[in-house]
């Protein structure tokens, strides 16, 4: 995810995707999720020359990776998208009413697992992997990621604001994926937690092992959960909501104390901190107020 927290900040990126040809460009890389130069240029009937400067124009704002692949007859540039979620803060010149937070990964306060699971290093494993105790040794804090096939984790919150501010919005993103089981990636459900308040269930995306992660350390080889999808959880006076779909009722009225949150699944998930997976990013946590009573 790509966070612009001034509107102006935001200008070339907007240029970028203010253009058809490169609308159909992304929409192109979308459809079949890595695509080669070749191919684009093919589908869109447009010149090398006047491919190369779109694709430009969308790799120098970020929107887009540029890879290259062997193949038979030499080495091909292959397109892939490098963002899948843009925030833009329009109303930035409230900075004062928002608190914003990150949670390292490894940082959590509980855990509970069993079966397959592992602690991500910079520089191997911390401990054994398939070996719930690990997750208890104090060296968990300093992990990159970590994944689980059951279990959940848990989280200590920052104390917010409290004289004379009034929440409207607290809102959690991070990279998180299915994990696989018996060979399989299909995507798993988790449910979410403050405190001990149910703020509802959803679906995870499959698990990713088709490329190595962009930010993986070198030893970290593409058997393992490489990266995942950027999501975001938010409550609000409507409900719980998930990438903007609600999954729940459960307002911030119901919510009092913001000391815990809780990630819990039967299937299992893969959480990546910012040195692990795609997105260079903890755990966020913000807190959005109304107006000073």
């Amino acid at each position: 995810m790509k966070h612009f927290t001034a509107l102006k900040d935001a200008y070339s990126l907007c240029e970028a995707i203010g253009s058809p040809v490169r609308m159909d460009i992304l929409s192109q890389i979308l459809e079949h999720r890595a695509v080669t130069l070749t191919d684009l240029a093919r589908n869109l009937h447009l010149t090398n020359g006047a491919l190369t400067s779109h694709v430009k124009k969308l790799e120098s704002t970020g929107l887009i990776r540029i890879t290259e692949q062997s193949g038979k007859r030499g080495t091909a540039k292959v397109c892939s998208i490098a963002l899948d979620k843009i925030l833009i803060d329009v109303a930035s010149f409230l900075p004062e009413k928002t608190q914003s937070f990150q949670l390292p990964v490894g940082q959590y306060r509980s855990a509970q697992t069993s079966k397959r699971c592992a602690l991500i290093g910079a520089k191997g494993f911390i401990g054994e992997t398939d070996d719930p105790r690990y997750f208890t040794y104090p060296e968990h804090a300093d992990c990159l990621g970590l994944w689980m096939t059951d279990g959940k984790l848990t989280y200590t919150l920052p104390t917010p604001q409290s004289a004379g501010s009034v929440i409207s919005e607290v809102r959690f993103h991070f990279e998180i994926s299915a994990v696989s089981s018996h060979g399989e990636t299909l995507p798993g459900q988790i449910s979410f937690f403050i405190d001990d308040v149910a703020l509802g269930a959803a679906t995870l995306p499959a698990e990713n092992r088709d490329r190595k992660g962009a930010l993986g350390p070198d030893w970290y080889d593409a058997v393992f959960p490489q990266y995942g999808s950027m999501k975001t959880l938010a409550v609000n006076a409507r409900g719980s909501f998930w990438d903007g779909v609600k999954i729940s009722e459960v307002t911030l009225a119901r919510l009092r104390d913001l000391k815990t949150f809780t990630l819990s699944s039967p299937d299992g998930f893969a959480l990546f901190g910012k040195n692990l997976g795609d997105y260079a990013v903890e755990i966020g946590y913000t807190i959005e107020y109304d107006r000073d009573e």
